[in-house]
């Protein structure tokens, strides 16, 4: 019995000691070039290229038939676009927040009411 309590102990201390040093590089994390500064410095720069392009198209679209804008999405390539997700009434959407998915809201006629990033 008291060797399991040995074996338990150090299992412990080996976990203490492994999270400590996961720690240490977390003072850094928000200097420039530091793993955490460049995934934010992504996630903006998608953000915003996202972002331009669901304002772009809003301002044409909101309003309009979607038979319209599914055609001009066919005819042009959107490079700051990853995929594209319709969202119908009633659709069941996952909450993943994906930063380069342009999402397009249709009302129940189809029309376009709402374009954005997410």
């Amino acid at each position: 019995m008291a060797f399991m309590f040995k074996g338990v102990r150090l299992a412990l201390v080996l976990v203490s000691v492994t999270a400590m040093a996961g720690c240490d590089g977390e003072k850094n994390a928000g200097e420039p070039g530091s793993p955490k500064d460049r995934h934010a410095e992504a996630f903006e720069q998608g953000l915003k290229g996202c972002a331009v392009v669901a304002d772009s198209l809003g301002n044409t679209w909101i309003g309009k038939p979607f038979t319209g804008l599914e055609t001009w999405l066919a005819a042009n390539s959107l490079t700051d676009v990853g995929s594209v997700r319709i969202i119908r009434p009633d659709t069941a959407v996952t909450e993943d927040y994906r930063i380069n998915r342009l999402n397009i809201t249709l009302d129940d006629k189809d029309v376009v009411t709402k374009l954005h990033c997410g």
